[in-house]
């Protein structure tokens, strides 16, 4: 089984993936609201529903495994951190819950939604703003959610480059710059081909373009979200 990357657009006909972008823009940002201050039940309570879609939307956590070890890393660090300062496991226990629900939060609409769908839908929405280029911003924001997962491609190649040259360095603290210095040299080298890619397409940021109809499912997930977060208020 080929092994897949973590925050990448997987083209599929899911649920999800026939959502509008907006509405899932607006579900997770209505879910981190409540997530704040929710209790262990109700940040249970704002997971579930996450995952119950990471079923529909066949997440390969499998495949995930590598970028995987940075997110439990950085769990098993909050969950020591949030204990030190309030000497409670049940705290600890929720922020580590409130953490996962982020990431799966991001994982989710990242794997369902390509930039470039997101950029259609949301530059129509922010153009309707007084005094706002909305398909610039857009734009923009659709530009930088590609270099996302440019960000992991470079790393993981960087990293199994070395491991193919069999490349060892005792010392943590060269060995950490040489692989930073390697990565950011290899970055910007695709950040240039983007740039000259959208060149080669006479990309405007400022080009309107054709939205995305909003459909039944659309409403569905407003209503059920806003649901799952009126029941977390009611737990504070």
């Amino acid at each position: 089984m080929a092994e897949a990357l973590i925050f990448h657009y997987r083209e599929q006909h899911t649920y999800l993936n026939h959502c509008n972008p907006v509405s899932k823009l607006l579900c997770v940002i209505a879910l981190c609201f409540p997530l704040v201050k929710a209790p262990l039940f109700g940040t249970l309570l704002l997971l579930s529903p996450l995952l119950l879609l990471s079923l529909i939307q066949r997440l390969p956590l499998k495949r995930y495994a590598k970028e995987l070890r940075f997110f439990i890393f950085m769990t098993c660090l909050i969950a020591l951190t949030e204990y030190l300062a309030t000497k409670s496991a049940l705290l600890a226990l929720t922020a580590c819950l409130r953490f996962l629900t982020i990431i799966l939060s991001g994982m989710l609409i990242s794997d369902s939604t390509a930039p470039d769908d997101l950029a259609r839908s949301l530059g129509n929405l922010l153009d309707r703003i007084p005094f706002v280029n909305g398909w610039n911003v857009a734009s923009s924001i659709e530009l930088s959610l590609s270099l996302i997962p440019m960000i992991f491609d470079v790393t993981d190649q960087v990293i199994t480059a070395r491991k193919a040259r069999l490349e060892r360095n005792r010392n943590p603290i060269k060995n950490l710059t040489s692989l930073g210095s390697s990565i950011f040299s290899l970055l910007l080298d695709r950040a240039e081909e983007l740039s000259w890619a959208l060149d080669a397409r006479a990309f405007e940021a400022n080009r309107k373009r054709q939205t995305l109809p909003y459909t039944y499912r659309d409403l569905l997930l407003i209503g059920i979200t806003t649901m799952f977060v009126f029941l977390t208020y009611m737990l504070y």
